[in-house]
């Protein structure tokens, strides 16, 4: 039976199998993967369960609110055909989050968030799961709620529009070495976002789907203009003893 977490599911292992034949094939650096793995395992299994946490306050909320919703001027936006209506949840999605992700490199408290997404020194497909329990919550939140809010998805509409929008994401932190042509002036590419985790470019190239918000908001950094074997991360070690707050993201 298909729902939007099987549609989730079978992405997320076919993009595994093929995002590792191309890391492998066409690499864009060398990668110690073996570094950071036991981070990397952790992070990916504490992703899942923050992801469930978050989802499930989130969809409370949309459930017991979504009757108004349905009133006034939204109604003409609900009443477009349904991949009419998936197209522009995806543009306004990644429109509010290109602001937020802006806000977490230029606020402190919202950087706490975020600070430890940015502390991969190894960027590679499995590595992008490093992320914080608040910056997993504060990304869920237009990511679940609008689609049907706004849009009046459906869970399986909605969970296709946001499979899109995380195949992009997961691409651009991948290893590989690939030229999409014209395609990158709009998509996101694993050199366009390895500039951002880069210590000397962090901030620029926020966008997480497109890369256009970069681009009509002055914060385009091209990726020509970086090596590939730029450094990554915080630029200095982060202390583990801090992990903890590192992880809940405060």
């Amino acid at each position: 039976m298909f729902n939007s977490e099987n549609i989730q599911t079978a992405a997320f292992f076919a993009l595994v199998l093929v995002f590792e034949v191309l890391e492998r094939v066409r690499p864009a650096r060398e990668v110690d993967r073996w570094k950071d793995l036991k981070i990397d395992v952790f992070s990916f299994a504490l992703a899942i369960v923050m992801n469930r946490l978050s989802n499930y306050t989130i969809i409370r909320f949309v459930n017991a609110t979504a009757p108004a919703w349905m009133l006034g001027g939204w109604r003409a936006l609900q009443g477009l055909p349904g991949g009419v209506r998936i197209v522009m949840a995806i543009f306004l999605v990644d429109f509010m989050i290109y602001w937020i992700h802006r806000a977490q490199h230029r606020f402190d408290p919202l950087w706490r968030t975020h600070a430890w997404h940015h502390s991969i020194e190894h960027l590679y497909w499995f590595s992008g799961f490093r992320t914080s329990f608040l910056h997993s919550f504060i990304y869920n939140v237009p990511q679940a709620a609008v689609p049907m809010l706004v849009f009046n998805l459906s869970p399986l509409e909605a969970g296709l529009g946001y499979s899109i929008g995380i195949l992009i994401q997961f691409w651009e932190h991948t290893n590989i070495d690939v030229n999409i042509g014209p395609l990158r002036y709009l998509i996101i590419t694993p050199a366009y976002h390895r500039v951002h985790h880069s210590t000397a470019h962090s901030r620029t190239n926020f966008g997480t789907t497109f890369s256009l918000w970069d681009r009509m908001f002055g914060t385009y950094h091209d990726p020509a203009l970086v090596p590939a074997t730029a450094p990554l991360g915080l630029g200095e070690p982060y202390d583990k003893k801090k992990m903890a707050r590192m992880l809940v993201g405060i």
